[in-house]
């Protein structure tokens, strides 16, 4: 990854950054093989053009809302720790929360999750985040669970192995189905939408890049219309980084779900400014800097 940032800082020295989008495409072509350092440059390449301009970052990809309410991301671990973490969100304010399941533990253990999870913070609403791990049977038990735990679920995420198409199928769950690894792109997101269980994606800068993830936007809309759901998520990002989604999903105002937690569970970075955490909500400052607004 350094060393195609390196190769891509070489290429791009001296050339225009108001020709955005030529030079977008021209970075993905040559370091599509390493997404993620691509969709870095990407992201800092719009941040030169919004400094240039004078603007922040939010306002060149349309301005359209200045705070998100994000789910704060339980991993799988014991059950009653999951309970314990899941109260600690509750109390922290937030009203959706992410429980990461393993499918290889079987269903007994992750019912028991989503249960201990739902005693802990029982005004909330959760995702499900099994990583690819479920089988239809499996995810049908565990749904099966929550149902008559009476637990509200606000949506499922990439059950099953990546582009498994067949999978998804069988799978017709109570709740939106939101497909993370297997759209990665807009021609990933047009064979998805063939299936009707399918409601949208999670959208990641940092696997897809800007462009690609307008593009995947613009699928799900023109697919799923009004019942498109759409979340904003992030990998690994440190506050740096998931400036880039903040401003995106704030400058698109599409997203119905937003996961952007990575800053919380990193060691604390030497970068400051770019959005203001307030528990659950992520806001701008009141004058916003240009670009990233990270200093």
């Amino acid at each position: 990854m350094a060393s195609a940032l390196r190769r891509l800082a070489s290429w791009s020295r001296g050339r225009d950054v108001r020709d955005i989008r030529s030079l977008s495409l021209a970075l993905w072509r040559r370091e599509g093989a390493w997404p993620t350092a691509a969709a870095a440059f990407e992201a800092a390449l719009w941040d030169a053009l919004a400094q240039s301009e004078g603007v922040p970052l939010y306002a060149l990809w349309g301005k359209k809302q200045t705070e998100i309410e994000t789910v704060l991301s339980v991993s799988a671990v014991d059950p009653a720790e999951v309970g314990r973490r899941a109260a600690r969100a509750g109390r922290a304010g937030y009203r959706k929360i992410k429980l990461k399941l393993n499918g290889a533990e079987g269903a007994a253990i992750n019912i028991e999750r989503v249960r201990r999870a739902f005693q802990g913070a029982p005004r909330a609403r959760f995702l499900l985040d099994p990583n690819q791990s479920l089988t239809p049977v499996l995810l049908e038990e565990i749904l099966a669970g929550a149902r008559r735990d009476g637990i509200p679920l606000a949506a499922v995420e990439e059950p099953f192995p990546k582009q498994r198409w067949d999978l998804l199928e069988e799978a017709r769950p109570p709740c939106p189905l939101i497909l993370d690894e297997s759209i990665q792109s807009a021609r990933d997101a047009r064979i998805a939408y063939r299936r009707d269980g399918v409601s949208g994606a999670n959208i990641k800068l940092a696997k897809s890049g800007v462009l690609r993830s307008f593009d995947i936007v613009d699928e799900t809309r023109a697919a799923r219309g009004r019942r498109a759901r759409l979340m904003i998520g992030c990998m690994a990002e440190s506050r740096l980084g998931l400036a880039a989604a903040v401003h995106f999903a704030l400058g698109t105002g599409v997203f119905d779900e937003a996961d952007l937690d990575s800053d919380l569970i990193l060691r604390p970075t030497p970068f400051r400014g770019g959005y203001v955490r307030r528990g659950p909500w992520i806001r701008l400052p009141r004058r916003p800097e240009p670009g990233l607004g990270v200093r």
